[in-house]
């Protein structure tokens, strides 16, 4: 009885999070918005200057993520982010404060997911440009 009701959280977890995942793709603005709001506006602030309440006991000043295609010549450097949020700040040679989010952002099994997030993430990042 407990292998079925096991199988059965595992199934309908996974028909969730692939419906999560599709939601990621077809509206990746909002939910790109969604994520920076629950994960990174408490360290990067609400509109992304690095001014978050968390980011004042941080050893290292979170980014001013509004300047991101300003300091890559004009052009959004979108891998190279995906990468960062992907990795964390260790990949930067920076502390370990802002974790690898691809474990956060994952499903066990399924990288997949946390791709999606991701990807949705930096595109509205994207949008948080300055110009």
């Amino acid at each position: 009885m407990k292998r079925a009701v096991a199988g059965a959280v595992v199934a309908l977890s996974s028909v969730l999070w692939s419906a999560d995942q599709r939601a990621y793709a077809q509206s990746p603005g909002d939910a790109g918005k969604a994520t920076f709001s629950e994960h990174c506006a408490s360290c990067h602030g609400e509109s992304g200057h690095g001014d978050g309440p968390r980011g004042a006991g941080l050893t290292t000043k979170p980014a001013d993520l509004t300047r991101l295609s300003a300091r890559h010549n004009g052009e959004f450097p979108t891998e190279r982010i995906a990468d960062i949020v992907r990795n964390g700040s260790a990949l930067l040679g920076h502390t370990t404060e802002m974790p690898a989010w691809s474990t956060v952002f994952g499903v066990k099994g399924d990288p997949s997911v946390a791709r999606a997030r991701i990807d949705a993430l930096a595109r509205y990042l994207e949008t948080l440009q300055q110009k």
